[in-house]
């Protein structure tokens, strides 16, 4: 929401005179602490929720790579035979990551 300086002038004039200058200054430092709680409230949720989402995600990705290594034992392919042993990787549970490969260009 923007407020171009006449309208802020504007809410400012009907401000002072619905409260009267004593208690202006004093709402305005309350609605500034609600404002500021709100937004310390907002993007605590906010962090919450991506931290879920991301929990979701990676528990999605681990099972779906637990379904795709379970369905289809990978095979070695030739350029992974032509070096033998090597290239294989130790069996182990998938960890969620995954990893580059590291073979030379």
């Amino acid at each position: 929401m923007n407020l171009t300086p006449n309208e802020v002038l504007i809410i400012s004039l009907v401000a002072l005179i619905a409260l009267g200058p004593k208690q202006l200054p004093e709402v305005a430092r309350k609605a500034a602490n609600g404002l500021a709680q709100l937004r310390k409230m907002s993007a605590q949720l906010k962090s919450e929720v991506n931290t879920a989402v991301d929990e979701v995600v990676e528990q999605s990705h681990v099972e779906e790579l637990r379904r795709q290594t379970s369905a289809s034992p990978q095979q070695p392919d030739d350029d992974n035979r032509s070096r033998g042993s090597a290239a294989r990787l130790p069996s182990r549970k998938p960890s969620g990551i995954i990893w580059p490969s590291c073979e030379p260009e």
